[in-house]
């Protein structure tokens, strides 16, 4: 059976101490003979043993070894202890960076803003803009989206930023044109990244009059015109991006998630037994859920629906024909 090289450890000299623990005291010309090395490589991959203390050799010439509990152990208790620092030095660099950034910003207030609060961006340079907002911003990032076949977000770059930050738990919301469901490309692109966590709701395709992103409070991308190769402009003025968050909140809540198949029945039937005055305790029996899970599950068709209360997701989704 091979098991995994020690730390420090290269396979050669793993291979020759597993050897020499389990053979009689011997000599290295012997343990070279029945390993079937050459000497002098013997000899070389015995000095690594040597100095990580491993294998040692008597003054009558044989190979010893100490116990592995003892030897192995002080081996890895000096990695742990290596690993251990350098998390802490880790940890004093991240404790840093927000006096960095306070001290940059401290900086920009004594010496006057360093960028403009209005940027013009060409279509060639969008995406290194945009990779730039995800790296500095902090806070959700909220989309509206007209055309999903062009824009920065095809950029490799820029997508493996989203998915990082998708996979670290960042708010990503994206209001998409209802004609991307009946276009299969389109909707397996907007389906895959519902599933990497993007929360996503639709508006017909007329209501969508603008394209923009909001990168928590850094700034806003604006696409100028209805063109695909459009200029953007960028905005910084913490104003402005209030405004689009504004803006972007008002649209969200009035479009429409869109829930998979599955996760659609199961919704059904639950909404079904709500709407017939089942109690949580009664509808998890029927379902055969926990009682924690089906709270969630009713939290978050209230959040998904706009409601504040239940009697509000009962009209919710009797508007929308998900119940009778």
């Amino acid at each position: 059976m091979k098991f995994a090289a020690q730390p420090g450890l290269s396979e050669p000299a793993e291979l020759l101490y597993r050897h020499v623990l389990r053979s009689a005291p011997a000599d290295l010309a012997q343990h070279a003979d029945a390993l079937g090395w050459p000497l002098r490589q013997t000899q070389r991959v015995f000095r690594d043993l040597e100095r990580m203390r491993l294998a040692r050799q008597a003054p009558d010439g044989l190979v010893r070894v100490d116990d592995p509990r003892a030897s192995v152990g002080r081996l890895l208790d000096h990695e742990e202890a290596e690993l251990d620092d350098r998390r802490r030095r880790v940890l004093r660099m991240r404790e840093s960076l927000e006096n960095f950034e306070f001290d940059y910003r401290r900086g920009l207030q004594l010496s006057g803003p360093r960028q403009p609060p209005w940027e013009e961006v060409s279509p060639a340079e969008a995406a290194a803009v945009v990779e730039q907002l995800h790296r500095t911003s902090q806070g959700p990032v909220l989309q509206v989206v007209r055309d999903v076949g062009t824009g920065p977000g095809h950029d490799q770059a820029v997508r493996r930023h989203w998915e990082e930050a998708a996979s670290s738990g960042r708010v990503l919301r994206t209001i998409l044109p209802l004609s991307i469901l009946t276009d299969p490309q389109w909707h397996d692109f907007a389906e895959r990244r519902a599933q990497l966590g993007e929360q996503q709701r639709y508006l017909p395709d007329e209501a969508l009059r603008v394209e923009f992103a909001v990168f928590g409070r850094a700034g806003v991308l604006l696409h100028e015109g209805e063109a695909p190769d459009a200029d953007y402009l960028l905005m910084r003025p913490r104003p402005v991006v209030e405004v689009l968050t504004t803006l972007f909140d008002e649209l969200w809540r009035r479009a429409e998630p869109v829930h998979p198949p599955d996760a659609r029945a199961g919704d059904v039937r639950l909404l079904e037994l709500l709407s017939l005055g089942f109690k949580d305790e009664a509808i998890a029996r029927q379902l055969g859920l926990g009682l924690r899970t089906v709270r969630r599950r009713i939290a978050g068709l209230m959040e998904e629906h706009g409601a504040d209360t239940r009697f509000q997701l009962g009209l919710a989704v009797s508007r929308r024909g998900l119940v009778g």
